[in-house]
């Protein structure tokens, strides 16, 4: 069953580390980076987004396509973007960058969503991972705050009392490898993705 809960998928990065075309249109398996958030958010969601800086080069697509309100092309702004186009109350956000989102960890975060919940995120070991986590429109305020202030930092806008955090050992029981927190960023990060997709 789908999710009352807009999915949104942020690929508007800049690229700088992985060279030639932009990072979410290259393969890891069979499709591109990109393919395989969209099938999977449009397994999950009754509505996904994709917030892009050009739009033209994903029009292809049938899905919503959004560029930032806020001019300052940061990940803030897209995440800003995002809530802002979404319908529902709350929005599941990913980075592009991200090829093995689990299915199982984002329907146990959505699961975890309570009235008064502006986050819902993972805690790993190596902490908080506020680009795979779910967001409450009412965040909108906030952000356009920090963005006012150029405070550009996704954490710097959370307010402990509103934040759930779902712990590393819930997460290892959902998704074992620990994989859908695996981005690519480098050449070496994509032969890696290339060789996990494999197994």
């Amino acid at each position: 069953m789908k999710l009352d809960c807009t999915g949104v998928i942020l690929a508007g990065g800049k690229n700088s580390r992985l060279p030639g075309k932009k990072k979410t249109f290259h393969r890891v398996g069979e499709v591109s980076m990109l393919e395989r958030l969209c099938l999977l958010c449009s397994r999950l969601f009754k509505e996904t987004i994709i917030v892009v800086n050009e739009p033209e080069e994903f029009m292809s697509l049938d899905m919503m396509v959004v560029t930032d309100i806020v001019p300052a092309r940061c990940v803030l702004a897209g995440l800003h973007a995002g809530l802002f186009y979404a319908s529902y109350p709350y929005a599941y956000v990913t980075a592009c960058d991200i090829p093995f989102a689990s299915e199982a960890v984002i329907r146990h975060l959505v699961d975890r969503v309570r009235p008064g919940d502006h986050v819902v995120i993972p805690r790993t070991d190596d902490g908080l991972e506020p680009l795979s986590a779910v967001y409450s429109r009412e965040c909108l305020p906030l952000i356009e705050e920090s963005l006012k202030n150029s405070i550009f930092k996704i954490k710097n806008f959370y307010k402990k009392k509103h934040v759930r955090e779902v712990p590393v050992s819930v997460l290892r029981k959902l998704d074992p490898d620990m994989g859908f927190i695996f981005n690519v960023n480098t050449p070496a990060d994509l032969e890696k993705a290339r060789q996990m997709a494999l197994k």
